[in-house]
């Protein structure tokens, strides 16, 4: 507005400068004129010229005074509403020689420009009222919408160092802060599962200890207890053997034990070398190890293979089998056959070894990889499994990046496949 006014200011300064500078050159000319004539330039005469000029320009609003040597010849006539002596712009000017001792003084009412200037201000003073609070709501409105995308982040990521890892960010926007927002999320998914797999480790990791702890206290309390009755003086041979007999089966007991940890522990740690594995021959070593239980046992064990090799550790493959059909002795029935088989299933190699027990409910069956787990307690103990062996074959599995497979259903037998992933 600052910048307007004195641009009007400079308009009219200039327009009064021309006009002031042509009134000047046009008395100067009449003057001449009358002179040129032989008529002498009587103050009477000068008043006349004056006024004839006086009158013209008082109707647009200029008021003419003319000064001869300082001396005041013609006063002017104003306006009906005389201006404030502010409002009128004044402009003082000799006139050519050799009229230089007369002066003529340009005055002009610029009341119109200052009233102009004064509605400006009360419009811009009515727009700072009116829509100066408007801006400030639209801003207060702005601003909380750019800040609420981060109060909710920061909402949020208070709840997540409190603990709650399943709160998410809900906000659907598609600039960036809607994209912090989706990645903000995924994070935080990312740490859920994190903390999901690290309390089930925990919770694994507790069960075993739990689990060992339970398996070395019964036969270490067996061991001792007979061993305390060995210390005996008065006690007869029959029950020496007998007492010797229960610490060698606990002993027993303790070292298989410790033998399948050692395993377990073997195939965290020790990267497989794979290589080509006759199925033939492996089922012959299986059958030589365990025909003797089976036989023991009243059991038939019977072997069919459709394919001539599978691709993995021929050992570990072999203690998959003993282990399986292990667990399938004590459930099964005197007179039942246990089948070792091979074969290929959709590009894959399977093993598989199936009884026709007691079989599993769906919980045995969920749980029945687990360290230390028995389906069967009681008959488990007595054959003296720890509980260690479903979970060996999973490892040796997950060793040979295979899957295995458990199915079973109470009085139906249970069967029990590995697919390894290529055969040769």
């Amino acid at each position: 507005m600052k910048k307007s006014w004195q641009l009007n200011m400079a308009s009219e300064s200039k327009r009064a400068a021309s006009e002031q500078l042509l009134i000047t050159n046009n008395i100067y000319e009449n003057l001449d004129s009358i002179r040129a004539r032989g008529v002498s330039l009587t103050p009477a005469l000068l008043l006349s010229v004056a006024k004839s000029y006086g009158e013209h320009y008082r109707k647009q609003g200029i008021r003419l005074e003319l000064r001869e040597d300082e001396k005041l010849l013609y006063p002017g006539e104003g306006g009906d509403s005389p201006a404030r002596e502010e409002h009128v712009m004044t402009l003082a000017m000799p006139l050519p020689a050799p009229y230089q001792h007369l002066e003529l003084v340009y005055k002009r009412d610029i009341s119109g420009l200052y009233a102009q200037k004064q509605e400006l201000n009360r419009f811009f003073v009515m727009i700072n009222w009116i829509v100066g609070p408007l801006l400030v709501v639209l801003l207060y409105l702005l601003i909380r919408h750019l800040t609420k995308p981060l109060k909710l982040l920061s909402e949020t990521t208070k709840t997540i160092a409190e603990g709650d890892y399943s709160n998410r960010v809900e906000l659907n926007s598609r600039d960036e802060f809607g994209e912090l927002a989706v990645n903000f999320n995924r994070m935080a998914s990312v740490i859920e599962q994190r903390i999901t797999d690290l309390a089930g480790m925990a919770e694994d990791k507790q069960r075993m200890v739990d689990n060992l702890a339970h398996e070395l206290r019964t036969p270490l309390t067996s061991m001792q207890g007979f061993a305390e009755l060995l210390t005996m003086a008065n006690i007869d041979q029959e029950d020496q053997v007998k007492a010797g007999r229960y610490i060698l089966s606990e002993t027993v007991r303790l070292k298989n034990l410790a033998f399948k940890l050692l395993d377990l522990s073997v195939l965290r740690h020790q990267p497989l070398v794979l290589a080509k594995v006759d199925v033939v021959s492996l089922f012959d070593t299986v059958a030589q190890t365990e025909q003797q239980r089976v036989t023991d046992n009243g059991l038939l064990l019977e072997m069919n293979s459709s394919i001539p090799s599978v691709w993995g550790d021929a050992d570990l493959l072999a203690a998959l089998l003993v282990n399986l059909i292990e667990n399938a002795i004590p459930v099964s029935p005197p007179g039942q056959t246990i089948r070792m088989l091979a074969y290929q299933q959709d590009g894959e190699g399977v093993l598989e070894v199936q009884d026709s027990g007691s079989g599993m409910t769906e919980e045995q069956s969920r749980r029945a990889f687990e360290p230390f787990y028995r389906a069967d307690p009681a008959r488990s103990r007595a054959y003296g499994h720890a509980g260690l062996g479903l979970s060996l074959c999973r490892q040796i599995a997950e060793a040979h990046q295979a899957r295995i497979e458990l199915l079973s259903a109470p009085g139906e037998g249970t069967r029990i496949r590995l697919f390894l992933s290529s055969t040769l």
